[in-house]
C-alpha cells in the first residue's frame, strides 16, 4: 500500500500522539500510598533498640574479671553441666 498524501500521514501520527498523552495523564493522576502495619512499626522499634545496645556488657565483664583476679569467682557446677548438655548435639539417651 502506498500513501502519497503527507497530510494523511501527519493526521495519523497526530492521532497516535494524542492517545498516548491521554493515557499517560490518566495514570499519572494516581498517587502511590504505603502504610506500615503496627507489627512492622514494632519490629522497627525493636531493631533500633537492638542496634543501640552494645554487644558486650562491659560492666558485667569487668565485674567477673575483678572476681577472677581476687579469687572470689565461683562457678555453679549444676548450671555449667546443664548448659553443656543443653548445647550438646550428642543424644545421651541412647
Amino acid at each position: 500500500m502506498k500513501i502519497n498524501n503527507i497530510n494523511n500521514i501527519q493526521k495519523v501520527m497526530k492521532a497516535y500522539k494524542t492517545n498516548k498523552t491521554e493515557k499517560i495523564n490518566k495514570f499519572s493522576l494516581k498517587e502511590d500510598k504505603i502504610e506500615i502495619s503496627q507489627r512492622g512499626k514494632d519490629f522497627q522499634f525493636a531493631l533500633e533498640a537492638l542496634k543501640n545496645t552494645p554487644d558486650i556488657r562491659e560492666d558485667k565483664v569487668n565485674e567477673i574479671k575483678s572476681q577472677i583476679d581476687k579469687g572470689t569467682y565461683k562457678v555453679d557446677n549444676g548450671k555449667l553441666a546443664k548448659a553443656i548438655v543443653d548445647k550438646s548435639t550428642i543424644d545421651w539417651r541412647g
